[in-house]
């Protein structure tokens, strides 16, 4: 939710993008690339087309519609399967621990709104759950690297070597240098 209205169009709308440049382009006639336009500070304030991308307040609510919340096994794997975790906080020190697979349970509240229909929809953001005992608290899926095992022969230590293998972070890194190199995209 954004309530600052007093923030530039620029930063609101839903048809403003930034660049990993930092530069602004709009997407309201569409999205066909090379065929953007480029968004300034001037040309959003002078635009007729803007659209928030926030709930904007005050609202008229026709009527509020809450999805359920599944507990239900996931593609991770099944409900209380031991897993191997690793959190990615400095504080755990690249440590490897063993806890329990709790399922993908609501992290977040989430809400959207319908503006032609009026119609609230509240739900949640769902994450794998994963207990480990020894620490006593609950590690989630986003804020580490964990896989379940099946045997012992399964649980080992996850190295750096398996987290930097990982094709999603080679991904960034290279997003990363290519920015740092250039100060631009890929």
């Amino acid at each position: 939710m954004k309530e600052e209205k007093n923030e530039k169009k620029i930063n609101r709308c839903m048809f403003s993008h930034m660049r990993l440049t930092g530069d602004r382009f709009c997407v309201e006639a569409g999205w066909r690339e090379g065929e953007v336009t480029a968004a300034t500070e001037e040309t959003c304030e002078a635009c007729g087309k803007f659209k928030s991308r926030y709930i904007e307040y005050p609202l008229t609510i026709n009527g509020i519609d809450t999805l359920p919340i599944s507990y239900e096994d996931t593609w991770h794997a099944k409900v209380g399967s031991l897993v191997c975790v690793r959190p990615c906080g400095e504080e755990y020190g690249k440590k490897t621990y063993l806890g329990f697979y709790l399922g993908d349970l609501p992290r977040a509240i989430t809400h959207s709104f319908n503006e032609k229909t009026g119609i609230l929809k509240a739900g949640t953001l769902t994450n794998p759950a994963l207990f480990v005992p020894s620490l006593g608290k609950i590690i989630w899926g986003c804020g580490s690297y964990w896989k379940a095992i099946e045997s012992e022969e399964d649980f080992k230590k996850i190295t750096d070597e398996d987290i930097n293998g990982q094709w999603y972070v080679q991904f960034v890194r290279k997003l990363q240098e290519a920015e740092d190199r250039e100060g631009g995209e890929p």
